[in-house]
């Protein structure tokens, strides 16, 4: 549930057909492409997972671009900056 402009309340209800509504193209591809190197340089969601507290089956919806599975925003939106930085973090620590 997500208050407007006016306060007034609506739902939002989002799928598979309308994600792109709720989550920009941009922030997609950056998952994709993310998702791409953690497995590449063999970071495991489970050391994701262990860094930011954020459960395993909650990755995998990121990874899996399930935003509607998520929980609502501003918990969203920081599982998944969490999950990118870990990612970049791991991909620095190995330079």
């Amino acid at each position: 549930m997500v208050l407007n402009e006016n306060d007034s309340m609506f739902v939002m209800n989002p799928t598979k057909e309308d994600k792109s509504n709720d989550i920009d193209n941009d922030l997609v591809s950056k998952i994709e492409e993310l998702t791409k190197l953690r497995k590449s340089i063999s970071l495991d969601l489970k050391s994701i997972a262990g860094a930011t507290k954020i459960s395993t089956h909650q990755l995998k919806n990121i990874e899996s671009l399930k935003f509607d599975k998520l929980p609502p925003h501003p918990m969203r939106e920081s599982f998944i900056d969490q999950y990118c930085e870990q990612i970049k973090k791991a991909k620095r620590e190995m330079y």
